[in-house]
């Protein structure tokens, strides 16, 4: 099986853990990247499978647009206040048909 890059982006102990954990699959390269320059920096150089960040960080106005530049890049937001995470994932079509955004919302409604 292939290794899966995973990024954890942010300083919160939360990701300190969560990069402890999953530290120990075998299956995944873990790099932690404290601020944005080194998430850009690492991408350029080799694009992740899963950029993993803290919720806080989401309202710097970065992390969304890397789903437009890497669709298949999954991006998970931890908020430790709520207790929760939130999956972003995108999906690339070459052509754009209104059947096909109707194809795509009915997915999405489905799952």
């Amino acid at each position: 099986m292939e290794k899966r890059t995973v990024i954890l982006y942010g300083q919160s102990m939360l990701l300190a853990l969560v990069a402890n954990n999953l530290a120990r699959s075998k299956n995944l390269q873990i790099i932690q990247a404290s601020t944005w320059a080194e998430v850009v920096a690492q991408t350029a150089e080799c694009i992740p499978d899963v950029l993993i960040y803290d919720l806080a960080s989401a309202s710097e106005g970065h992390i969304l647009p890397l789903l437009f530049e890497y669709p298949h890049m999954l991006l998970i937001g931890l908020d430790v206040e709520t207790n929760r995470a939130v999956l972003l994932a995108g999906e690339e079509t070459r052509s754009l048909t209104l059947d096909r955004v109707k194809e795509m919302v009915e997915k999405s409604v489905a799952t």
